[in-house]
C-alpha cells in the first residue's frame, strides 16, 4: 500500500472491487416482547448502522357504532354492531346496533366485523326469530399493526453499556416528522442514525453508528402494559465502511491502511438525545445553572408542552451571548406563528409537531451545533402553568450519555 501514498482514497476504493453499498437484512434474535416487558436485541458491533425500523403488532381494535358485522357461521345476513374498546385496545363490549339486528341468524353462529384497526375477533351470538339480540365474546382478535407511540413506552440504546438515547417511540417519531420526514405506515417505528434530512451535507453518513471496536450494542424497547399478544419485528440497513476524517473507507481496505500506517483518523459522530421535564409557571421561566447538559454540542432543542401552544417566546443565552431569541407565537395577533416559527417553516421544517424549536444547525449541517464552555440559559416564556419535556440532541463525539 506504500506505493498507493499518492492515490487518492476515493480511487483506491473504485478500484478495491469491494462493496460498498448498504444492506438490509432483518434484525434477528429480539427477546422478551410481552406485556409490560423490555424486549431487547444485541446487535453486532462489526459494521456500520444507518437505520433500524421496527414493526408493532398487538390485539388493537378501535371499535365505534354501526360497524358491519359478517357471519363466520350460519347463513345470518343484515346485522351492525355497536364495539366499545378497552385500554388494552380489545373489544370489552359488543351489541346489535338498534334497527340493524339482522335476519336468519340462530343462537350460537359466530360473527366478525370490520374495524378501522383490528381484526380476528370473534362473537357467539344469541338470536330470536332471526333476529341477534346479543352477542358474547368468543375470541378477542389477532394482532395487527399498532401505533408504535401507544406501544412502545421508552427506546433506549445502549453502546459499551452507556446508554446513549433514551427517547419514547413517540418522542422518536415527532424528530423525524418535525424534519418533515414522510408518513409512516401504522405500526412501524424508525430509529434513525444516518438522518435523510441531511443528505445534502457533504458527509451524509457522518452520523450514522460506525460499531468497528466497540464491545457491544444493544437496543431496548419497554412496552406498555396495555397490551394483548404484541409482537416485533425488524430491518436493520447497514454497511462494512469505517468513519473517517477523510470519509467512509470499507473496512477491508481500512485494515490494509492501518498495517502500511497509511489511515486516516477514524471518527464518531453520533447524536445522543434525552428528555428533561421541568414544571413552568405562567409568564417568564428561567432554566439554567446544569439543568440542561451542555458537556456536548447541542444539536437541537425541542420544546413540548402539557398545555400545547401555550410556549409564546424563547430566548436562549450561551455563555452569556444571546443565540436565540423571538416569538413563537405573535403576542398581539392570537395564535399566528411568531417570527422565530416561521423562520423555521420556510427552513422546510414542520413547526406543528413541537411547541417550539432551537435549530442552530438550521442548514442540516453538524458543525454548526451550540457550543458553550461555561453557560448555558433558557428563557422561557408559558402563557399557563404547564409541564415542560425538552428533548435535547447532543454530539458528544463519541459513545456517551
Amino acid at each position: 500500500m506504500a506505493a498507493n501514498a499518492g492515490v487518492s482514497l476515493h480511487a483506491l476504493q473504485a478500484a478495491s472491487g469491494l462493496n460498498l453499498q448498504r444492506q438490509r437484512n432483518f434484525i434477528t434474535g429480539i427477546q422478551g416482547v410481552a406485556p409490560g416487558g423490555q424486549a431487547s436485541v444485541n446487535m453486532a458491533c462489526d459494521r456500520r448502522y444507518h437505520r433500524l425500523i421496527f414493526q408493532v403488532v398487538a390485539v388493537n381494535y378501535t371499535g365505534g357504532t354501526g360497524l358491519t358485522a359478517t357471519a363466520l357461521s350460519g347463513v345470518g345476513t343484515g346485522l351492525n354492531v355497536t364495539a366499545t374498546v378497552g385500554a388494552n385496545h380489545t373489544v370489552t363490549t359488543i351489541i346489535p346496533t338498534a334497527g340493524s339486528t339482522g335476519a336468519a341468524f340462530v343462537t350460537g353462529d359466530t360473527v366478525t366485523f370490520t374495524d378501522a384497526t383490528g381484526a380476528g375477533f370473534v362473537g357467539t351470538v344469541t338470536a330470536s326469530a332471526g333476529a341477534v339480540t346479543a352477542i358474547a365474546i368468543t375470541s378477542t382478535g389477532t394482532p395487527t399493526a399498532i401505533s408504535a407511540s401507544t406501544a412502545i413506552l421508552t427506546a433506549k440504546l445502549l453502546v459499551n453499556g452507556v446508554n446513549v438515547c433514551d427517547l419514547t417511540a413517540a418522542q422518536e417519531i415527532l424528530r423525524a416528522q418535525f424534519n418533515s420526514m414522510p408518513g409512516l405506515a401504522l405500526g412501524q417505528f424508525p430509529i434513525l442514525f444516518t438522518e435523510p434530512w441531511r443528505n445534502l451535507t457533504r458527509w451524509p453518513e457522518i452520523t450514522s453508528w460506525d460499531m468497528a471496536g466497540q464491545t457491544s450494542f444493544q437496543i431496548q424497547l419497554q412496552f406498555s402494559p396495555n397490551l394483548v399478544n404484541p409482537g416485533l419485528t425488524g430491518q436493520m440497513e447497514f454497511d462494512y465502511q469505517r468513519n473517517t476524517s477523510k470519509g467512509a473507507i470499507v473496512s477491508n481496505l481500512y485494515q490494509s491502511l492501518l498495517a502500511s500506517k497509511t489511515a486516516p483518523n477514524p471518527i464518531l459522530s453520533p447524536i445522543s438525545r434525552h428528555a428533561f421535564t421541568f414544571q413552568l409557571n405562567a409568564g417568564l421561566n428561567l432554566i439554567g445553572q446544569g439543568q440542561i447538559p451542555f458537556n456536548y454540542p447541542i444539536l437541537r432543542l425541542y420544546f413540548i408542552g402539557s398545555i400545547p401552544g401555550n410556549i409564546t417566546q424563547l430566548e436562549i443565552d450561551q455563555d452569556s451571548s444571546k443565540v436565540e431569541e423571538g416569538y413563537i407565537i405573535t403576542q398581539n395577533a392570537g395564535a399566528q406563528l411568531g417570527q422565530t416559527t416561521e423562520m423555521l417553516a420556510e427552513y422546510g421544517f414542520n413547526t406543528s409537531i413541537f411547541d417550539a424549536a432551537y435549530v442552530p444547525d438550521i442548514n442540516q449541517r453538524i458543525e454548526n451545533a451550540l457550543k458553550c464552555q461555561s453557560n448555558l440559559q433558557l428563557k422561557i416564556y408559558s402563557a399557563v402553568a404547564q409541564s415542560l419535556t425538552i428533548l435535547e440532541e447532543k454530539l458528544p463525539g463519541s459513545y456517551s450519555s
